[in-house]
C-alpha cells in the first residue's frame, strides 16, 4: 500500500496538468491508490504489476507479469504521464529502467518518480556511522532467494547518478515534491546545512575546471542543497521529457 503522504505529493505535482485526453501509466502500481485519484480527476489511467496474480483495481486496466527491466508492453510514446512510485530502489538496473520509462513517455510528457531519500542528512549520517544507506531498518536476509531479492531496498539511487541517467534519456528534473520529515532531520539541518553547502560548493563546483560542466554542477548543486532534499524522507521528483525527445543540452 502506498503511503498517503506520497499519494498526496504525487497528485500535487500533477495539479497543473490538464486531465482531459491525457493517459497515465503507473508502473508497479501497488493497489492502484494513485490511479484511482487521478481517474477521479479525469485522466485515462492504466497500471502494470510485476506479479502475475495482482488484484483488480476497480475497473482500471492492470497489465500483470510486467517486468520493467525486460521492457514494458507498450509502443513508444504511449503516455502523457508515467509514474514510478517507490520502485527504483528495488531494481538492480537503473539504466534500463530509466530508458524504458523514457521510451513510453510522449515528448513533453511528465515522469513522476519517488524513492527513499538517501541524500537527506539523516541518511548521510547513518552512512558515515554504519557504512550503509538508511532505506529500511534491516538488511536483506542472506538466505533470501535471488528471485525474491526485489522485495528489498537493495539498490537506492543517488541524485547525481539519477540526474545523469535522466539527461542521457532526454529527461530533466522540473520540480521537487513534498514528503514527510522527522523532527530529528530538522535538527541535523540546523547543525550541518551550512557546512554541507560550503563543502558541496568547493568539491562540486569550485574544483571543476571545465566551464560547461561547472554550469551543470551548479544546477545539480541547486537540487542537492535544497532544504527539502536535505530533510525529507522521500525524494519526489517531477521530470519532463524534452519536446523533441532528444537528450537535453546546455541552454535547452
Amino acid at each position: 500500500m502506498t503511503n498517503r503522504i506520497i499519494i498526496r505529493a504525487v497528485t500535487e505535482l500533477l495539479e497543473d496538468v490538464p486531465a482531459e485526453g491525457r493517459g497515465v501509466l503507473d508502473v508497479s502500481c501497488k493497489r492502484g491508490e494513485i490511479l484511482l485519484e487521478l481517474r477521479r480527476r479525469g485522466f485515462t489511467v492504466r497500471g502494470s504489476q510485476f506479479g502475475p496474480n495482482a488484484p483488480e483495481v476497480d475497473g482500471i486496466p492492470i497489465d500483470r507479469g510486467v517486468d520493467l527491466l525486460r521492457g514494458l508492453p507498450y509502443p513508444p510514446e504511449s503516455f502523457d504521464v508515467v509514474l514510478l512510485v517507490e520502485v527504483i530502489e528495488h531494481l538492480e538496473n537503473h539504466r534500463a529502467a530509466i530508458g524504458e520509462l523514457a521510451r513510453v513517455l510522449k515528448p513533453g510528457g511528465i515522469l513522476v518518480l519517488t524513492t527513499p531519500n538517501i541524500m537527506r542528512l539523516k541518511s548521510r549520517l547513518h552512512f558515515l556511522l554504519s557504512g550503509h544507506h538508511k532505506t529500511r531498518r534491516r538488511f536483506i536476509p542472506f538466505d533470501t532467494p535471488l528471485s525474491e531479492a526485489h522485495r528489498y531496498h537493495n539498490y537506492p539511487i543517488e541524485l547525481p547518478i539519477l540526474c545523469y541517467l535522466l539527461r542521457q534519456n532526454g529527461l530533466e528534473i522540473e520540480r521537487m515534491g513534498r514528503s514527510g520529515v522527522k523532527a530529528f532531520s530538522w535538527v541535523l539541518y540546523l547543525l550541518f546545512a551550512p557546512i554541507t553547502a560550503l563543502y558541496s560548493w568547493f568539491f562540486i563546483w569550485r574544483r571543476e575546471e571545465d566551464e560547461k560542466q561547472r554550469r551543470e554542477n551548479a544546477r545539480l548543486s541547486s537540487w542537492l542543497l535544497d532544504s527539502r532534499l536535505l530533510v525529507q524522507d522521500n525524494l519526489i521528483l517531477r521530470i519532463r521529457k524534452s519536446p523533441a525527445g532528444e537528450k537535453t543540452s546546455e541552454g535547452s
